[in-house]
């Protein structure tokens, strides 16, 4: 089954990109919210997307183990510095710790926007960025992608 992108209760100020999953980055998003499941800790991943238009194709991911990391095993400075391009354009984690009574977090948190702003600092690029709350839905963001234009990535 495909994987679901995004919420009925959100309702965007301005166009936003349409997000399209591999077969094969669908198979390894699933597998990354098993393993969060099963070792009940968030676990973050390498992003892999190419875009067309105002479509961000995930392509790829890669899980990165847990070593160094807060509380929820993420090490935010880890993956900025792993998964910068031009192989990888961004990061995809999960939440799991329950929001409400059923359902985890749909939104990305404060930290999640730290760790975000770490990398565009890090990279000075645009950046795609998911995160999975259930073993269908994820929700996922790209800036700089409504209309085709991208930054570039600058090395250091």
């Amino acid at each position: 089954m495909p994987l679901r992108v995004g919420s009925a209760q959100t309702v965007p100020a301005r166009p936003r990109a349409g997000f399209q999953f591999s077969p094969e980055a669908g198979r390894a998003l699933r597998n990354l919210w098993q393993n969060s499941l099963s070792a009940r800790e968030e676990r973050v991943a390498c992003l892999a997307s190419f875009i067309r238009n105002d479509t961000v194709f995930v392509t790829g991911i890669d899980p990165l183990e847990p070593e160094d990391a807060d509380s929820m095993a993420i090490s935010a400075t880890r993956s900025v510095e792993r998964c910068g391009p031009p192989q990888w354009s961004g990061t995809v984690h999960t939440h799991i710790a329950l929001y409400t009574d059923d359902l985890p977090s749909t939104r990305f948190s404060g930290q999640d926007r730290i760790a975000m702003r770490l990398w565009y600092d890090r990279w000075k690029s645009d950046g795609v960025f998911c995160l999975i709350y259930s073993a269908r839905d994820a929700h996922c963001e790209a800036d700089g992608v409504v209309g085709g234009m991208r930054r570039k990535a600058v090395r250091r």
